[in-house]
């Protein structure tokens, strides 16, 4: 999450002060590449026909029409993949990870995520799961055992050689 976060800041940050800095890189490789750059200040002319002119000069075009319309297109399918509700799913996920011993457990994560199952756990299961979670974590943090985890299979593996998934 924090990499979308960070991508749409830096997609934000382009779309209001790096239009310079792409017009420059754009001229730099149309220079070193012999291909026409077209003149900024003048009028765009829309379709074929000369004969359209418009009052809005090209680099006003390629900026807004074009520059902007892309990033802001970026940025929507961004906030569409990853809204707020995506988000607090994917983040609630990655509490149940025993990376580096646990690192990123949070409990309230892991009990909203339940409450989105409420076929599953009654607000009497809610609470044993609270009682349980506190407990659980606990035991995982202090058992060596559990210490070079990589992912939720090498927790399920431990947890079976050392005869706790009975319990």
């Amino acid at each position: 999450m924090k990499f979308i976060g960070f991508a749409k800041s830096q997609l934000q940050s382009m779309r209001e002060s790096n239009w310079e800095s792409l017009i420059a890189d754009a001229s730099s490789f149309c220079a070193k590449h012999g291909i026409m750059i077209p003149e900024m200040d003048k009028n765009n002319h829309l379709g074929k026909s000369k004969r359209r002119s418009s009052s809005v000069i090209y680099s006003h075009h390629l900026r807004i029409d074009i520059f902007n319309v892309v990033i802001d297109l970026q940025l929507s399918e961004l906030n569409s993949h990853f809204d707020v509700v995506n988000g607090d799913l994917l983040l609630s996920m990655a509490s149940l990870s025993p990376d580096n011993f646990f690192a990123n457990y949070d409990k309230e994560r892991i009990m909203k995520l339940a409450k989105l199952y409420s076929h599953e756990y009654s607000i009497s299961k809610l609470e044993d799961l609270s009682y349980d979670l506190d407990n659980y974590i606990l035991y995982v943090r202090e058992d060596r055992n559990l210490s070079n985890l990589k992912g939720l299979g090498d927790l399920s593996e431990i947890l079976v050689e050392i005869e706790l998934h009975k319990t």
